[in-house]
């Protein structure tokens, strides 16, 4: 190694020259130290299996973002829009609470096309059957025969008033033929029974 200064040898462990007294360690320009570079970075290293999310993910931006536009909006937009929001909410409440109304119905109608009369009459309520025996359902299913052929029902309209449930609809018969109907549903042991219902006969032309 040689000094910079005079550009005499200067023994390798020596920081100074024996001839000028010049340091001899290495600086960056302007007399300060030169910075050492960063130790590089493991040919092996792992990387990210994914990105990191947006911040707008981290931070619940599409929320904010939302809430931001309702605040925005003028105030008869945000009546509207409460108004909306009261209305759905009204009928998803009601389906909930008519949801399981016409099951009785659905297994009643199925067994009697199955030719289950006794199976279709065990979904009668307790008080249904005290009003109408075995004998006198068969007797009406002989003065009503549609009532065998049903294959499908369809409602126009479900009420729940005092613990009972009202059905006002259509039964689909085989052949395409449509069959109204009104039934009267009430709830024995957490499970809806039929109560009554009244069928009207669709006259010929």
């Amino acid at each position: 190694m040689f000094c910079h200064s005079c550009g005499k040898p200067v023994p390798p462990d020596s920081q100074f020259c024996p001839a000028c007294g010049q340091s001899v360690v290495a600086s960056a320009p302007g007399g300060t130290a030169a910075p050492s570079a960063p130790p590089a970075a493991p040919t092996g290293a792992a990387q990210p299996a994914f990105d990191p999310a947006p911040a707008s993910v981290l931070t619940g931006g599409t929320s904010r973002s939302f809430w931001a536009r309702v605040k925005g909006m003028k105030t008869w937009k945000k009546v509207v829009l409460g108004i909306v929001i009261f209305i759905v909410l009204v009928i998803a409440l009601a389906l909930f609470a008519t949801s399981g109304l016409d099951k009785p119905v659905q297994r009643h109608f199925a067994a009697l096309h199955s030719g289950d009369v006794v199976g279709a009459y065990s979904e009668l309520s307790v008080a249904a059957r005290q009003q109408t025996s075995l004998d006198d359902f068969k007797a009406m299913l002989t003065n009503t025969p549609a009532l065998n052929h049903v294959t499908g029902e369809s409602y126009t309209s479900r009420e729940l008033n005092n613990g009972q449930g009202q059905l006002e609809g259509t039964l689909d018969l085989e052949g395409g033929g449509k069959l109204p109907i009104s039934i009267t549903v009430v709830k024995e042991n957490d499970q809806w029974k039929i109560l009554s219902y009244h069928v009207t006969p669709v006259k010929s032309q």
